[in-house]
């Protein structure tokens, strides 16, 4: 059996089902059935089958895509009275769709070799990865069971669109692996230690943009030996918390984010405006903000910066940093990309903690949760694996 790259958070994942305060077939999103399972529905030849399909739209046969129907409370059509899966309770797991089975696992392939890890939109996933103040290991593990189509990759990886160089899953794994050593050094704090990996990104991109690829993995090897040796300790006498977030760049993408017309995550943006002092309509940032701000994220987050650690690591390794499986973009630009996620749940939790006037678990698993299924699947698309 093949082996799987994953963190070692995995393998804890259980769905709690129905107990879920915000269950993923109550919320407003396209939920993609692939043909296989569309034509198992179809060979029922019973009344439930026929219910069944009738509640599926298909889009187009070649290539097949199909969307389960929504009510127009959001809810899924095939949910009992109960909030239950009716598929599920009358036919089986296996006749699930792969993307509610898979759901919030994301399999990916990387040069070939399998990889998994859970999406942060789903609540249990989000207390899983972000409260554990261990740092976050890796492991490789034997695949499950295919149980016949379930293994679905979603994406998959080529380094070949980043560098022509010969060796270059070799290029990818060293920068990544680099990533993370950078964000898990926590002598540093958190902000500082996006400061040093940004250093590391400018000095990438600029041998990928001379031709100088075969330089890379050596230039890694030089930056985290000066890590190693403390000799970034300049950078924290000049600059404590690193570089300032950009206020005005995190409230354009937050006011972006607000068309989407999202309740829960709207409320979240509001109490995040009202914790901080800014007002909702103008979104003008107040004289002397980001002292008040630093101020803020100290009295909540000054020996819980894990929670924005693991945050970044678990986007780091899902995502494919530095590369990314769009191929669409420079390392540098895939840099700016998770610095303004970051950014943003940063500000927002800090917000909510002050207009709570208090560190609330809750409320950033909400937060942090509801941010991802509103960025993460309804600005770029969700599961599309077909």
């Amino acid at each position: 059996m093949s082996k799987m790259y994953h963190p070692q958070y995995f393998r804890k994942f259980q769905c709690t089902g129905s107990l879920c305060k915000h269950n993923c077939c109550h919320h407003n999103w396209n939920i993609l059935i692939d043909r296989g399972t569309y034509n198992k529905y179809a060979a029922l030849g019973d009344d439930f089958g026929k219910e069944v399909c009738d509640n599926i739209r298909v889009l187009s046969d070649t290539p097949f895509k199909a969307l389960m129907q929504r009510g127009q409370d959001g809810k899924c059509k095939l949910l009992n009275e109960k909030g239950l899966c009716s598929i599920q309770l009358k036919l089986g797991y296996e006749f699930l769709s792969r993307t509610c089975r898979l759901f919030p696992r994301k399999y990916t392939l990387v040069e070939g070799e399998a990889e998994a890890s859970l999406e942060l939109s789903c609540e249990v996933t989000a207390k899983l990865i972000l409260f554990d103040e261990s740092i976050m290991r890796f492991e490789e593990s034997e695949q499950p069971p295919t149980d016949g189509d379930e293994m679905v990759f979603s994406q998959a990886l080529d380094a070949g669109k980043y560098t022509s160089a010969s060796n270059a899953n070799a290029i990818f794994w060293k920068l990544r692996t680099a990533s993370i050593v950078i964000m898990q050094s926590r002598q540093y704090r958190l902000r500082l230690r996006l400061l040093i990996l940004c250093l590391l990104m400018q000095q990438i991109d600029e041998l990928f943009s001379s031709g100088r690829d075969d330089e890379v993995i050596g230039q890694v090897d030089s930056f985290l030996s000066k890590l190693e040796a403390d000799e970034y300790d300049l950078l924290r006498e000049q600059m404590p918390y690193g570089a300032d977030p950009d206020p005005d760049v995190v409230l354009g993408i937050l006011k972006d984010m607000k068309k989407l017309d999202h309740s829960v995550f709207n409320r979240y943006v509001e109490q995040a405006l009202k914790g901080l002092g800014i007002p909702y309509e103008s979104r003008e940032i107040p004289a002397g903000f980001m002292a008040e701000y630093f101020r803020l994220y100290n009295l909540y987050f000054v020996d819980k910066e894990h929670i924005f650690e693991n945050y970044i690591i678990n986007t780091i390794f899902s995502e494919g940093f530095p590369f990314n499986y769009q191929h669409d973009s420079s390392v540098l630009k895939n840099y700016a990309a998770l610095l303004a996620k970051h950014d943003i749940i940063e500000f927002l939790l800090t917000g909510v903690c002050r207009c709570h006037m208090k560190f609330d678990k809750r409320k950033i698993i909400e937060c942090v949760t509801f941010f991802a299924r509103v960025y993460d699947h309804s600005i770029k698309g969700y599961l599309s694996m077909e």
